[in-house]
């Protein structure tokens, strides 16, 4: 969603393995730390710390501290399936010439939160946030990606009356509590 230059604050940074497993921690360490402790220092935040949570083959969780207090986590996921070619973009980084990351592409990105805002346990405002802003900015499902949740809401046996539940459950009180950092 940064691509997307969602005004949604978020607390996490979510990463894809595309290849193989995901990194070992010190090498996530070593690039994340040697990547934003200037910014930090210049920010007065002093000598960050990146602490491991949850550490595997297919999945890890670490949060950047500051002064012992979370800044923010880094969740990297090794990639399931293949997303296609076609579904995948090249993004320049702010302020690095030549440096660029692979991220899906906007419809895919809706194809994502759809599937995640029909197969959470509870239903989460920012889902709907996120869905209703790739909507605006033009983000579609194509025949391929709608027979993809087509496919991924039979299986987990969600059907109309149930997501028709979930959107009447985003209320006005939900959009308030739910962004509220002591909740």
């Amino acid at each position: 969603m940064l691509f997307c230059e969602s005004p949604r604050l978020s607390r996490d940074l979510d990463l894809l393995a595309c290849r193989g497993e995901v990194p070992p921690f010190e090498e996530i360490q070593a690039a994340v730390l040697s990547g934003i402790q200037p910014i930090a220092e210049t920010l007065g935040l002093g000598t960050l710390v990146l602490q491991r949570y949850a550490d595997g083959p297919d999945f890890a969780n670490h949060w950047v501290l500051a002064n012992q207090k979370p800044l923010f986590s880094i969740d990297v996921t090794r990639i399931a399936g293949n997303v296609l070619d076609t579904q995948i973009v090249r993004k320049s980084i702010a302020d690095t010439p030549g440096a660029t990351v692979a991220t899906p592409t906007e419809n895919y990105l809706l194809l994502q939160k759809l599937e995640t805002f029909v197969n959470r346990r509870f239903v989460k405002a920012r889902d709907a946030f996120d869905i209703h802003l790739l909507l605006s900015r033009g983000a579609h499902l194509d025949k391929g990606l709608q027979a993809h949740l087509e496919d991924s809401m039979k299986m987990k046996g969600v059907g109309q009356e149930e997501i028709e539940s979930r959107i009447k459950n985003i209320t006005k009180k939900l959009c308030i509590a739910e962004p509220d950092p002591a909740r």
